[in-house]
């Protein structure tokens, strides 16, 4: 089975030969920056190179999809006007400023030009060249923050953690603003290529935000999301999402992709109830960075064991995370597999 049919075929909930293994958030890590002569910056803002060290993620570390739309989750608001801090070889695109930190939401908007500012010129270009290389062996996916992340990097966390209590009509008309910006952006990748599209949003994350406000500002605009998108999508949540995981399933995305924090075999029996996906859950913070081999495969295999559906990091890779520990999860999946 060819890793794009193995890969649309889970995502459908269709029956696989085995479990795909890939990355389905950022996986901007040096070692493989060096191993395919591709490093960041000019990996975050030139084609050729986002592209081939999109490839590195298949050709070096064997995942089985690919990733679009560059390394960072900061795209959208930059286009929105959020300042960004300057990338290192190990740091990626971060917020640096606030435009609305000070001034009234009500001035934001979404510019008819959303698709030719900051770097979505050189995102079209990068899938234009990854459908080239990749063709129909693996699926494409591209990926940006989503809406509740958006709006708390545009007008900072704190004003928007702080707004969910005493503001919301200011919450509210963020949501309404980035949504709309965000539904393009989807729009945009899919008719670049995308055989799906993940939306990160760890500001929406139970550490910063109640599952009742959840509730209110996020499932409403992922909603619309889901509802109005081209293809299937895939929510990224940092963080415990326990509490939030069967609406982060009611709200219309085709995958849920949770941290080693959330209790996964609860997450699986939720989502698949519900006919949703599961990516995850290897710790990306702890034992893909700094733990052995050995462990990495650990985690890997117990993932495969309690039933996900996508074995992959729980979140993004850290930078400085080891090139065997990353190997692990293929090499993981392949040997739960045979010895079945």
């Amino acid at each position: 089975m060819r890793p794009k049919e193995r890969f649309l075929r889970r995502l459908s909930g269709q029956d696989v030969d085995m479990t795909p293994v890939g990355c389905t958030t950022a996986y901007g890590a040096v070692a493989l920056m060096r191993a395919c002569g591709c490093e960041r910056p000019l990996a975050d803002t030139d084609p050729a190179a986002m592209a081939g060290l999109a490839l590195a993620g298949h050709t070096v570390a064997g995942f089985e999809w690919v990733k679009a739309m560059g390394w960072d989750i900061t795209a959208v608001s930059q286009a929105l006007g959020c300042e960004l801090g300057a990338p290192q070889i190990d740091l990626q695109y971060f917020i640096a400023g606030h435009p609305f930190e000070q001034r009234s939401i009500d001035e934001l908007d979404c510019p008819d030009d959303l698709l030719s500012r900051g770097r979505f010129p050189a995102y079209r270009e990068q899938f234009r060249i990854l459908k080239e290389k990749v063709g129909d062996e693996l699926a494409i996916f591209g990926m940006s923050e989503g809406p509740f992340t958006c709006a708390a990097n545009l007008m900072g966390t704190s004003n928007m953690m702080r707004a969910t209590l005493k503001d919301p009509k200011t919450v509210e008309k963020a949501l309404e603003v980035t949504t709309a910006a965000l539904a393009r952006v989807i729009d945009f990748a899919f008719d670049c290529g995308a055989d799906y599209y993940c939306m990160a949003d760890p500001s929406s994350g139970s550490d910063l935000l109640s599952p009742r406000s959840w509730q209110k500002f996020v499932f409403p605009a992922m909603k619309r999301l889901a509802e109005a998108a081209k293809g299937p999508l895939v929510l990224h949540i940092c963080g415990n999402t326990d509490k939030i995981i069967p609406m982060m399933c009611d709200a219309g995305v085709a995958g849920i992709s949770i941290e080693e924090k959330a209790d996964l075999k609860t997450a699986i029996e939720v989502a698949h109830a519900k006919g949703v996906r599961v990516f995850g859950n290897v710790s990306a913070a702890s034992t893909l960075f700094m733990g052995t081999p050995q462990e990495c495969r650990a985690e890997a295999t117990a993932a495969l064991a309690a039933g996900v559906d996508f074995l992959a990091p729980g979140c993004g890779l850290a930078p400085n995370s080891p090139l065997p520990n990353i190997l692990e999860l293929r090499k993981a999946r392949d040997a739960y597999f045979k010895a079945q």
